[in-house]
């Protein structure tokens, strides 16, 4: 099992922060370099409040050749299933690769916290990845080997990085006016 940890210190408040990142992450996530798509698939909310999303992203990142070949795909993506608990500021979730899904485990949680005396937000986004042996069978023992390598670099490496330009991204985005207009 590989865990993997990032801090984001930004200056927007916690709530807002939060707000933006948990409603309205379709309507910003085109600005953001590494992701080509976020789509949400579903949305559902608790009698006590938790919002739980389904959302599948694409990214930009090119799959190496031979990689390709072997995962008959051409791009990075992910699903993530997330549980938003706002009495916690904390956002449960789970990722499922758009390829090997049966093979690869990922999850953690974002926590939302307040800093810089209310006016900004840490956020700290950890989880851990896990690989279950037998991904391509016993026959390719060494580009299992290399794709796991791959694949551990994406989770670890990409997914954190991108974290980072999502909530930098959600920071600067102008939230819609509210009530009626005049």
């Amino acid at each position: 099992m590989k865990s993997f940890r990032n801090i984001v210190v930004l200056k927007r408040s916690q709530q807002e922060l939060w707000t933006i990142m948990r409603d309205h992450l379709i309507t910003f996530s085109g600005s953001i370099a590494d992701i080509a798509e976020v789509r949400e698939l579903a949305r559902t909310t608790d009698g006590d409040g938790v919002v739980h999303i389904v959302n599948e992203w694409r990214a930009r990142q090119q799959i190496p050749a031979a990689i390709r070949a072997i995962l008959k795909t051409d791009d990075v993506s992910w699903t993530d299933r997330n549980t938003w608990d706002a009495a916690s500021h904390t956002c449960r979730w789970t990722i499922e690769p758009g390829f090997l899904t049966e093979h690869i485990g990922c999850s953690g949680q974002t926590v939302f916290a307040a800093a810089m005396a209310g006016q900004g937000t840490r956020v700290t986004f950890e989880g851990e990845l896990e690989f279950k042996p037998g991904m391509l069978g016993s026959s390719l023992g060494g580009v299992e080997r290399l794709l796991s390598g791959f694949i551990e670099s994406i989770v670890t490496t990409v997914i954190p990085r991108n974290l980072r330009a999502v909530v930098e991204a959600a920071a600067s985005f102008e939230l819609p006016p509210t009530g009626p207009a005049n």
